[in-house]
Formats: structure tokens, C-alpha cells, sequence
């Protein structure tokens, strides 16, 4: 790295790129053909790693997760 580089947190250098978290049922990610299925605990330490939740299904209010 160089100096004067903007450091990267170690969270969002270990997590692949991830866009957003969505619900099972959500139409965004099933258009996008981009998402693959995770476990509750992996949504759930995703949006705790500060990925965003998709706008249009809100997986952190359908897991209890409240800002």
C-alpha cells in the first residue's frame, strides 16, 4: 500500500464483492441473476459488515435488524 493511500477495513477487504443483501422472494436480485443463496447468519454478518440491504424487499427488517 501506499502511503498516503486510503486504508480499506479489514471487513470490506476479506467480503467479495457484494452489492447488497436481499430476501429469497426478492424481485430485484432474481432479475439481476447475479445473487447466490446464503444462510441467515451470513445475511445477517452482512449487514453487520455494513452491505447494504436492498431498498425494495429490506432483508434487515424481515430478519429483525432494525438501524
Amino acid at each position: 500500500m501506499h502511503a498516503g493511500a486510503p486504508s480499506v477495513p479489514e471487513a470490506q477487504r476479506r467480503r467479495p464483492t457484494v452489492n447488497a443483501v436481499h430476501t429469497g422472494d426478492c424481485w430485484a436480485a432474481a432479475k439481476s441473476g447475479r445473487c447466490r443463496p446464503a444462510t441467515r447468519q451470513q445475511a445477517l454478518n452482512a449487514l453487520l459488515e455494513h452491505v447494504p440491504a436492498c431498498v425494495h424487499c429490506r432483508p434487515d427488517t424481515a430478519l429483525g435488524l432494525l438501524e
